[in-house]
């Protein structure tokens, strides 16, 4: 009998030692990267969850995550960054599942067309393998399950990411087994890419790492690629080697970015971005301009885009435009 007890607080001890949060509206509902423990950040009044776009965190007595639910302009919404109204998890004997319900209330597939996730634990209590379930059956398409190893800390050290037929499944950047590294407030300082020997290599897109800075709220204001010698290196789809957010709100919005290229001076065509938010706190529009403080356009050839939504909070896209302001189809 000892020994189970003993047992059952070193499987509880990561979300009892660490989970030290409190129920409440919250711009981010989880800023903690190395997934150790849930961890919101910037909280807001009830009254002003009326109008900002913030989630609701609930947690049990035992300081482990419950539910999170979205709201849109004080509404509820099924665009959370989950893809669903709520997030709903339930924890077993090792493992712990996550499910998602709608506006309505019914468990669904969120919009990753995923309707259950399963984590299994190690004896430590912390996951090591995620499995995207669809009506019982590991998904066809796209990510099946990640297996993950974690440091001394219990924070994600490497992940690699699979189909359900067991082929490697490279991240957004390219990279098949991405290492991690964080900062002391489980914030990722860096994405890398590294072969099976250990050594940094570029992926497939042409650089190993990119790095990051964040701030205390988990919000970005800083990130740059480098190549496998350690030069920044200009992205081929962005056209940026630096990109740096600045002047945040309350919310953590930054009203402005600054582009750098690849010997991390102001970029040719766009220097900055003068970026505005609607009440509610969504991107309302974002403006180029270069060194000189006069307008300028994005390697498509856009100088201002405005960003749509529904009533509902679903994103409808941009709507671009040329520096004359006429509307590029």
């Amino acid at each position: 009998m000892k020994f189970i007890h003993i047992t059952y607080f070193i499987i509880c001890l990561p979300f009892i030692m660490y989970s030290q949060e409190k129920s409440g509206y919250y711009i981010n509902w989880d800023i903690n990267h190395a997934e150790t423990f849930v961890r919101p950040s910037i909280p807001i009044s009830e009254e002003e969850s009326k109008t900002i776009n913030c989630y609701y965190v609930e947690f049990d007595n035992n300081n482990r995550l419950l539910r999170v639910k979205f709201y849109f302009s004080g509404k509820p919404s099924d665009y959370s960054n989950y893809g669903a109204f709520e997030l709903v998890r339930t924890y077993h004997s090792g493992y712990f599942i996550e499910k998602y319900k709608n506006t309505a209330g019914e468990f669904i597939e969120n919009s990753s067309n995923i309707d259950e996730k399963k984590y299994l634990l190690n004896t430590a209590g912390y996951w090591i393998r995620k499995e995207n379930y669809s009506n019982g059956e590991l998904i066809s398409d796209g990510v099946a399950y990640s297996e993950v190893t974690r440091n001394d800390k219990n924070e994600i050290a490497t992940e690699i990411q699979f189909s359900a037929t067991r082929d490697t499944i490279p991240d957004g950047n390219g990279f098949k087994i991405v290492h991690f590294l964080y900062n002391k407030d489980g914030l990722t300082l860096y994405r890398q890419n590294r072969n099976e020997k250990g050594e940094i290599v570029n992926g497939n897109q042409g650089y190993a790492t990119v790095v990051f800075q964040f701030d205390h709220n988990g919000m970005f204001f800083e990130e740059h690629f480098l190549d496998e010698n350690n030069n920044l290196f200009l992205h081929p789809r962005f056209d940026l080697a630096k990109i740096n957010w600045r002047a945040f709100n309350k919310y953590g919005k930054p009203s402005r970015i600054y582009y750098m290229n690849s010997l991390g001076y102001p970029h040719e065509k766009r220097a900055y971005a003068i970026i505005k938010y609607r009440p509610n706190m969504t991107r309302a529009s974002i403006t180029y301009y270069d060194r000189y403080g006069e307008r300028s356009v994005d390697v498509h050839g856009v100088a201002k885009s405005i960003y749509n939504y529904d009533a509902h909070g679903k994103y409808l896209g941009r709507s671009n435009f040329d520096l004359e302001n006429k509307r590029i189809e």
